[in-house]
């Protein structure tokens, strides 16, 4: 990775420095950031629940102050330009379409008139990443704003952006797509089974990975499997849970649904799912019953997929 060197421009000289904006329109499966101005107020990106959050259609909404991290590089390759390397922008406001401001020190485009260059943008923002490597770990599903990773490039249907694009006001398209899959699922309790639900587990899946930010490797290193919980939405009702794809899933993919009265209830997700895709939302509901779990569900965006019947002992 070629890093050029900082520079300082004179007073005289920032009036004609293009700054890059970055507004953002979030869809339900990815989202969309036009990012384009000119004026020195570089505003970039999107997020997800309270940093982007999903509202009742699914569709993923900006929390104000939202970060996330933005790379300029030398178009067609990965060689960062001027050190705008993982540059923090934040949301401006809440909503599906927000802009972004630099926390800190903003994106300038580069001096040299025909000098091309490209965008690489992730959410959510982390302030240590190597060599593009972004670390992964979703064994904590407290705060899932802050594991449920997206990722954008821009390089201008492929003819790269330049300085002249700044004084035009040309808006950077970036298109942020969720990374990993999403498990939503809707729990009723049968009149038979006695006491709350108050734990669902997830078991089996790998929770630890290494991301590629360049976006030639994706994944790389899953590992570490083991059990961890899901995050509550609705207490005793309504359980999530961001996890990295997975597939085919076999019989050690299990969730768990303990209840205060200590008894422990299985469903084995591998009978109604057989793989977790990238960018997927898998919404069930399932019933808890005293001799069975009965599961109806569907995949839907992030993207759209297959609907599935099934139950477990």
């Amino acid at each position: 990775m070629t890093i050029m060197k900082k520079l300082i421009l004179p007073a005289a000289l920032i009036t004609v420095c293009a700054v890059i904006v970055v507004i953002v329109s979030c869809e339900k499966d990815n989202m969309l950031i036009k990012d384009g101005a000119v004026r020195f107020t570089s505003e970039g990106t999107t997020a997800t629940q309270t940093r982007v959050a999903i509202d009742p259609q699914d569709k993923s909404v900006w929390e104000k102050a939202d970060p996330v991290g933005i790379y300029m590089v030398k178009h067609g390759t990965s060689d960062v330009l001027d050190n705008a390397e993982n540059m923090k922008y934040t949301a401006s406001e809440a909503g599906l379409s927000t802009s972004f401001a630099p926390a800190g020190q903003a994106i300038y485009y580069p001096l040299d008139e025909t000098g091309k260059v490209d965008f690489i943008a992730y959410h959510p923002y982390r302030a240590t990443v190597s060599d593009f490597i972004y670390p992964v770990d979703v064994s904590n599903q407290a705060s899932q704003t802050g594991i449920d990773l997206m990722w954008a490039a821009a390089d201008k249907q492929g003819t790269g952006y330049s300085k002249e694009d700044g004084r035009n006001n040309t808006s950077v398209d970036l298109a942020f797509d969720h990374q990993l899959a999403k498990l939503r699922m809707n729990v009723t309790k049968d009149s038979n089974v006695p006491g709350e639900i108050v734990k669902v587990s997830i078991n089996g899946m790998n929770t630890t990975a290494s991301f590629d930010l360049k976006g030639s490797g994706g994944f790389t290193g899953m590992g570490n499997a083991k059990s961890f919980e899901a995050c509550t939405v609705t207490a005793g009702s309504v359980y999530e849970a961001i996890l990295l794809p997975v597939g085919p899933l076999d019989a050690t993919h299990t969730v768990t649904f303990t209840t205060d009265q200590n008894e422990t209830y299985t469903w084995s997700m591998y009978k109604q799912i057989a793989e977790l895709k990238t960018g997927k939302i898998y919404t069930y509901d399932i019933t808890v019953a005293k001799y069975i779990i009965e599961v109806t569900g569907n995949i839907n965006s992030w993207t759209v997929g297959a609907t599935g019947i099934g139950n477990a002992e």
